[in-house]
């Protein structure tokens, strides 16, 4: 058998790895479990140059918004860099809260997107199949030839409770100390 594989190809794969690994984290919960909605969200020009700090903010302040200071709801955040100048963009696999509706969440969101991130082109997607999450990560990964690594660990959370999350890097140690 001959078979080629590209350089891309194995770093695609490496940043799926990692983000299903960083998504294993945290709460015992399935991975699969965790998201039901993939949200693509715009920023605006003005917020393009330090797009990781405005997505920061409005992740804070979604969650105090939904659950108050000490609970957070599960997400992964992707940011990519758009084909053309000034569209970095935000892709979100996200929890919808049970305590209210989706219409109600939705709206929440787009506020909050709209004032700190300054756009209000955002598309909602309900994941429907199962495997639904496995093949939004192939397609999040899909500008790793550009040298875009999207998945942004320190903007996602894998646990209810801010003091239950884990890094990739406790969760490689954890593993080792178990011998795994």
């Amino acid at each position: 058998m001959n078979e080629v594989i590209c350089i891309y190809d194995i770093i695609r794969e490496k940043q799926i790895r990692k983000a299903v690994r960083f998504f294993n984290g945290g709460d015992d919960v399935n991975w699969r479990d965790k998201f039901q909605y993939f949200v693509t969200a715009q920023l605006s020009k003005s917020k393009q140059q330090i797009a990781e700090e405005h997505i920061r903010h409005f992740r804070n302040r979604l969650d105090r918004v939904i659950y108050g200071k000490h609970r957070r709801l599960y997400k992964a955040t992707f940011i990519e860099g758009g084909t053309e100048y000034n569209e970095r963009h935000c892709h979100m696999l996200i929890q919808k809260p049970k305590h209210i509706t989706k219409a109600k969440f939705e709206k929440i969101y787009n506020t909050l997107w709209q004032e700190i991130c300054g756009s209000d082109d955002i598309v909602w997607k309900r994941i429907t199949e199962k495997d639904g999450v496995v093949g939004l990560l192939s397609y999040l990964n899909k500008q790793v030839e550009h040298g875009i690594r999207a998945f942004i660990e320190e903007l996602s959370d894998n646990s209810y409770q801010q003091k239950n999350r884990q890094t990739t890097i406790q969760i490689l140690r954890q593993k080792n100390r178990k011998g795994l």
